[in-house]
This record gives C-alpha cells, structure tokens and sequence, in this order.
C-alpha cells in the first residue's frame, strides 16, 4: 500500500514536470504574438492618423520586409525589417541615411507591419531594449487601409547583411 501512494505521488510530480517543461512553447508566431500582446501598447489608426495629421514628433517604423516597403507604406514611415530592427535602432549612421536623428530611449515609437503580429513582436523587443514609449498599430497597414494591396509575393532579405 505505502508503495503504491511513493508511486502515485512520484507518477503524479513526473506528468506535472512535463507539463510545466512545455509552457513557453508556441505552435507558430501567431500565437507567440498572441501571448505577447499583453505586455505591448497598442494605437488605434484614428489615434496615427491624428498623431500626423497634428505633425506630432514620433518615429512611425514599419518592420514589413523591404520588398514589401516598397510596394507600400504608410506615409513617413521608415523601413527596418524585423531581422535587423535591433541593430539599427540605435545606428546613427542608419537615421542618418534617413535624414533623422536615432531615436531616444523615451521617443515615442509606433511600428507597424500587415496585420499586427510582427509589430507586437517588435514592440516587445525595442521595450526589452530600453525603449519606453513604443506602441504598435492596433491592425497594422490592413487595419490603416483595408483595400491595400500588397501586390506581388513577398521577397524575404537575405540574412547576414546579404
């Protein structure tokens, strides 16, 4: 009897050790985003579209692919695909080259994407790097422009500077 409960007990802290070992693990980035969402600031399109239409100071940063910049974007934006925002956030020679000044680490940020999804993600990183008002656009350039269309497939930059 006092064997079977030492099993139980044991066969009931092996399932729970398992179980908790897979918390933080995601199916796909939409649920990572998901998930993420709860520690991001979030803007709404009237609240951009009122932030430039008053010309309010902020650094509004599309974190799409380069290809998909370029087939659109949301007026005064800047482009910086998500696999390098880290490292050109801080870049003078990058703000630069856009005839800006890098942002500081209370400068309000809104990063933006297609839907949503990559911009919480980022948002969450620039946060994690410091960044103490970024929010992203609650949508994304769909939600700034339902009838935009990407146009062609998206062409993903090649990594490691390529």
């Amino acid at each position: 009897m006092k064997t079977l409960r030492i099993f139980q007990r044991v066969s009931i802290l092996v399932i729970l050790g398992i179980l908790s070992g897979c918390a933080g693990i995601y199916e796909n980035g939409k649920e990572l985003a998901d998930d993420t969402l709860q520690y991001v600031d979030e803007v709404t399109v009237n609240e951009l579209d009122s932030k430039i239409e008053n010309m309010e100071d902020f650094f509004l940063i599309d974190v799409r692919q380069s290809s998909e910049f370029e087939n659109g974007n949301i007026p005064y934006s800047v482009s910086i695909p998500r696999g390098i925002l880290e490292f050109k956030i801080g870049d003078d020679a990058f703000w630069k080259d856009q005839d800006w000044y890098v942002p500081k680490k209370d400068a309000e940020i809104i990063i933006y994407c297609k839907k949503g999804d990559r911009g919480i993600l980022c948002a969450k990183i620039l946060n994690e790097l410091g960044y103490t008002n970024v929010k992203n656009l609650k949508g994304g350039i769909h939600a700034w422009d339902p009838e935009f269309d990407t146009g062609s497939p998206v062409q993903e930059d090649s990594g490691c500077g390529g």
